[in-house]
């Protein structure tokens, strides 16, 4: 499971979700800190200037000659005794108002130029040490950012596996179900809580289905039984009734019985092979296709001499395939039966090259929207004059075998249906 936490999308969304949570939260509560600083320290500059500029005022109201507030962190000039009491030339040529951050080489000053009765005042601060302190606290949060992310990175990893652990662990138990496995219970492993609901759910649908296959092997048990015998009495009663007659007219439709048992035969034996899922004898049998194709196409001349089609065999003799006999057989009877149904004094044309064979031919085809859902189940195209089944049990049939199947159309026309082996 770990593994899978590992690799789980869900364990990176819940991780990245958190993290990202956590660092936007970090992140806004750093500047929070940082801004509120800064405008807690431009009040109270504001404040201490304001407090000096009308301490200074009163002052010289009293006595107009009285020597100016100075001290290691505040100097006050007037811009009238610049002549006795020089103006630093950094703040003569500043305009009226507050200055913050004034760097003169490795000091920082806070400066305020005012009117003042008629003349000009100029209020300095030394904020080195605020700025200094100012800065460690920049480093402090910066610092603090880092570890705290690293720390939530921790956390939100710790956090996702938690999270995700019973999903992980669900979504491991159902990749070890065998399908052929019944009443598989999962709910018994998990809480009662979101991933054990879906765990109950699960057993539900699996109990639903278990009970739906359990019905399908039934009827396909069944099936087998009671469709088989009766086509064995049907094709040993045509055999005896064949080798008794010479009628031409009675033989004709003897012939059909046969033909029409055997393909049922072949119907049953590829339905119960691709139901049950189950391996097959003689799955791998050497078929020769040139004599199979003849005899398909023997056993449909009717059809074809009724549409006046033309069918040209050009799988040469050594043209072969290792698969079961029946299934190869039902497949290839569906698709030349599909291009016969389509085709008016049309041709057909089967062909063999490496391991794909091909039935092209020249008929109506069938447009782009049919193609879509043409291996449907009981899907019938504009000029389908069938149920919708042949294709569809085709198509299960080389999906069984682990064949390719494809319909395209033809560009001169037709449609070119492809297996691959």
């Amino acid at each position: 499971m770990k593994s899978l936490l590992g690799s789980s999308p869900l364990f990176r969304r819940i991780m990245a979700s958190i993290l990202l949570a956590a660092v936007l939260l970090v992140s806004l509560l750093s500047l929070v800190v940082y801004y509120s600083n800064e405008i807690l320290e431009d009040q109270l500059l504001a404040r201490q200037t304001d407090f000096e500029l009308q301490n200074t005022r009163s002052l010289l109201t009293s006595n107009p000659d009285a020597s100016l507030p100075r001290s290691a962190r505040l100097s006050i000039y007037l811009a009238s005794r610049a002549p006795t009491q020089p103006i630093p030339q950094h703040l003569t040529g500043l305009p009226e108002g507050v200055h913050h951050d004034i760097r003169i080489g490795d000091k920082s000053y806070h400066v305020l130029v005012a009117p003042l009765d008629g003349d000009r005042i100029y209020i300095q601060s030394d904020i080195t040490e605020i700025e200094r302190s100012e800065s460690l606290l920049s480093n402090i949060l910066l610092a603090a950012w880092i570890v705290l992310i690293v720390v939530l990175y921790f956390v939100a990893h710790i956090l996702s596996r938690k999270l995700s652990g019973p999903i992980a662990e669900l979504s491991d138990e159902l990749s070890r179900i065998n399908p052929d496995q019944r009443g598989i219970r999962l709910s018994d492993r998990f809480e009662d809580d979101e991933v054990g609901r879906i765990a109950q759910a699960f057993d539900s649908y699996t109990g639903k289905m278990d009970s739906y296959v359990e019905k399908q092997m039934a009827f396909a048990a069944m099936a087998s039984h009671e469709l088989r015998s009766p086509l064995t009495i049907i094709r040993t009663s045509a055999d005896l009734i064949a080798s008794r007659h010479d009628d031409p007219a009675i033989n004709a439709h003897l012939e059909k019985i046969q033909r029409a048992s055997a393909n049922m035969a072949n119907m049953i034996h590829a339905l119960l092979a691709v139901t049950r899922d189950q391996p097959i004898e003689n799955a791998h049998e050497p078929i020769a296709l040139r004599p199979l194709v003849d005899e398909i196409i023997g056993n449909m001349q009717p059809e074809i001499d009724a549409k006046r089609i033309d069918v040209e065999n050009r799988l040469d003799e050594t043209s072969s395939v290792h698969a079961d006999h029946t299934l190869i057989t039902v497949v290839l009877v569906n698709l030349i039966r599909n291009s016969i149904k389509h085709g008016e004094n049309s041709l057909i044309r089967i062909d063999m090259e490496d391991s794909l064979l091909s039935i092209t031919d020249s008929g109506l085809g069938i447009d782009s929207d049919s193609l879509q859902h043409i291996f449907d189940f009981a899907y019938r195209g504009q000029n389908s004059q069938g149920y919708g089944v042949g294709l569809y049990i085709s198509k299960l049939i080389c999906d069984y075998q682990g064949w390719s199947l494809e319909l395209v159309t033809n560009p001169r026309g037709g449609i070119i249906a492809m297996v691959g082996f």
